[in-house]
């Protein structure tokens, strides 16, 4: 079950790109599973669609790996490796779409959750509320959501840009709990290297409402200067759902690359988290969401990086500064890759999480 392993180094991954995608073949072992329901046990882990950003609505002609133009193709490639269930958007879902998703995901026994964008204005309510109903009618229950988008530090350059985002984005989420409520979905909203974790909770706490909670991202918050296990101790007890990853970091001249990684090869205590996220929330669900890109920059030696994080102690840079300095993990680089050969080390890094998360964390 354990999938064949990826050439040493991308030279010679490259030279033997067809020998690679021949015998490593991926695809061909995604095909080869798909009567074997229970391999990964009782509780599986789910896919994010972000772990399938090079197949999601790709035009790239591929006979091993075809993009997925919708989320029922998408469900069906997970049933075939072993998911449990997936994460994806409900933006352009039709009635139609959303009874074909939930009769596809009810026969295959999989559980689908959604993800939608927050409305920004009063007049975003209706639609909001219309993918909402869609989603409901597919078999969703939980809803993640991310309040900026963008990079906290890329997007905002100043305090005051910050406290008018803080402001209106706390307006909006008040907007949408009667929604929730009257429809009975939760909303989960992300740490998406927007809120440090201690914002988070206190935006949770002042909203106050049984259909608001978080999506545990197991890695986003070290972009903001946070030890793993303090954001976990923090987001744990408001949990909904989860995106599951491992990361690995590295220094570079302004500050430090921080990059997911197959689950097992990088820095974070997986188990520990999964099984923390377990007692808060027993019925919670855990997304892998294996980005395969190359490292994001963190630039905290920078002015501007610090525009929006003046509150955040010298402490605890100099903490994360060590932390990162100690860490000897490889991290990805997919620049040279050919588009078939990045393909075959998408499908690789999922199937590879897929197979760790059953042998360690019983998921």
């Amino acid at each position: 079950m354990n999938p064949p392993p990826l050439p040493t180094t991308v030279p010679n991954f490259l030279k033997e790109r067809r020998k690679f995608i021949k015998t490593a073949g991926m695809g061909l072992l995604a095909m080869s599973i798909p009567d074997l329901p229970g391999i990964f046990g009782k509780e599986k882990l789910g896919i994010v669609v972000h772990s399938y950003g090079k197949r999601w609505h790709s035009s790239y002609q591929s006979s091993l790996y075809p993009g997925f133009k919708n989320a029922g193709e998408l469900l069906n490639h997970c049933h075939k490796i072993g998911a449990g269930g997936i994460q994806v958007g409900v933006k352009g879902w039709s009635t139609d779409f959303s009874k074909k998703i939930r009769d596809q995901r009810e026969k295959l026994g999989m559980y689908l959750e959604g993800s939608i964008g927050m409305p920004k204005k009063e007049i975003d309510l209706p639609d909001f509320e219309k993918q909402l109903i869609l989603a409901k009618e597919a078999g969703v229950k939980v809803l993640r959501t991310v309040s900026l988008g963008p990079r906290r530090y890329e997007a905002i350059h100043t305090e005051e840009d910050f406290i008018s985002f803080k402001t209106e984005a706390t307006r909006m989420l008040g907007k949408v709990v009667p929604i929730l409520s009257k429809h009975k979905i939760k909303l989960a909203i992300e740490n998406h290297k927007d809120w440090r974790s201690d914002e988070l909770v206190h935006l949770v706490k002042k909203i106050s409402s049984e259909w608001i909670g978080v999506t545990l991202d197991f890695g986003n918050s070290i972009a903001l200067m946070e030890q793993p296990e303090h954001t976990l101790q923090l987001l744990a007890p408001y949990v909904f759902t989860t995106h599951v990853k491992d990361m690995a970091v590295a220094p570079y001249e302004e500050g430090f690359q921080l990059s997911e990684v197959p689950l097992g090869e990088g820095c974070l205590a997986l188990k520990h988290i999964v099984d923390t996220c377990k007692t808060h929330n027993p019925t919670i669900t855990f997304n892998l969401e294996m980005i395969t890109r190359n490292p994001l920059l963190i630039p905290c030696l920078t002015p501007d990086y610090w525009a929006t994080l003046q509150q955040v102690p010298a402490s605890e840079l100099a903490a994360m500064l060590t932390w990162v300095n100690g860490r000897k993990e490889k991290l990805p680089n997919i620049n040279s890759l050919e588009p078939e050969a990045l393909l075959a080390k998408e499908e690789y890094n999922v199937l590879t999480s897929l197979s760790y998360s059953k042998e360690n964390l019983n998921l």
